[in-house]
């Protein structure tokens, strides 16, 4: 068992390194808003419900030119007959967004089953799934100018696996398992178009002082689909957090045109975040500043003071 940590902890390790040698001309994360990955996670891998030892619940918006732009997430572990935790977690999410011509409206329903790798039940690896749903829903300008079709219903499954420890983490998940049932040729400009993906993330914590809680924490996310799948290395998307006791702050770099940053602050019950993207150079405007904004209630067991660290 100690093997196989330090192996996955030497593999996480090794993609990092890659990454920062890599191009970074990456594509967008899928869904929106923007800060899906940093803020909920369990929407790119369905393993990870349940993954923290309280129930959480989290709602992010943007804030400038799209603010239609919502995600609603809440998972949990459940208790069982004995009143610790069982292996099962659940959870659930829903959202809009604005697109060009259309809405995109959904809703997930997803379930995890979690294997302790030690008597501690310190180190974790977690399957999931999730059945989810949405709807295409034409705008009335759309409609009139024929840019679009009919309100449609697109139903789909996500899986995934995750492991998750003091100092690593990894996931591999398929989002979108079917795709989306669209004519030939209609697929590209259509906006209920929803492609299989395949996400890859992992990190590592390095912990720079335990009296202060500082701890920096490497990752990477790497999100292809059927068309990107020959060109992982156009695709990879290092993270950097530095964690400073209830607070983080972070970066990621998809495009040397782009900066981004991020930050939350955890209060003993809910924590608030920012999420900024924005061109690294030119006159800043609305237009061009993304803003989202995050706020979560935690309710039930706290756990140690460490937890927040824990989890990607």
């Amino acid at each position: 068992m100690i093997q196989f940590i330090r192996m996955i902890r030497r593999f996480v390790l090794a993609l990092i390194v890659v990454a920062g040698t890599a191009a970074m001309d990456a594509q967008e994360i899928p869904s929106k808003p923007l800060s899906i990955p940093v803020f909920h996670p369990m929407v790119i891998n369905p393993a990870y419900v349940g993954s923290k030892d309280f129930t959480n619940i989290s709602l992010t918006s943007r804030i400038f030119k799209s603010p239609n732009n919502q995600i609603l997430t809440i998972h949990k572990r459940l208790s069982g007959p004995d009143g610790f935790f069982s292996n099962i977690g659940v959870g659930a999410y829903i959202f809009q967004e604005q697109l060009v011509a259309s809405w995109n409206t959904g809703l997930a329903l997803g379930g995890a089953y979690h294997f302790a790798l030690d008597d501690a039940n310190v180190h974790n690896i977690a399957a999931g799934a999730s059945l989810k749903g949405f709807l295409n829903i034409p705008k009335k300008d759309a409609e009139s100018t024929g840019d679009t079709s009919s309100t449609s219903f697109n139903p789909n499954m996500d899986l995934g696996v995750y492991y998750y420890g003091p100092t690593a983490f990894a996931g591999l998940s398929v989002t979108s398992l079917f795709g989306t049932k669209i004519p030939d040729g209609e697929a590209i400009k259509s906006e209920a178009y929803q492609p299989r993906e395949y996400h890859f993330y992992g990190g590592y914590k390095f912990l720079l002082s335990k009296k202060n809680s500082i701890v920096l924490e490497p990752s990477l996310l790497v999100s292809l689909n059927d068309s990107t799948i020959s060109e992982p290395q156009k695709h990879l998307v290092p993270y950097l957090k530095l964690y400073l006791q209830n607070f983080y702050v972070g970066s990621y770099m998809k495009s040397v045109d782009i900066f981004a940053l991020f930050f939350q602050y955890q209060f003993p019950r809910f924590y608030t975040g920012i999420f900024l993207e924005f061109p690294r150079v030119g006159f800043l405007n609305n237009d061009n500043i993304i803003f989202e904004l995050s706020l979560g209630i935690n309710l039930g067991h706290e756990g140690d003071k460490f937890l927040q660290y824990r989890h990607w």
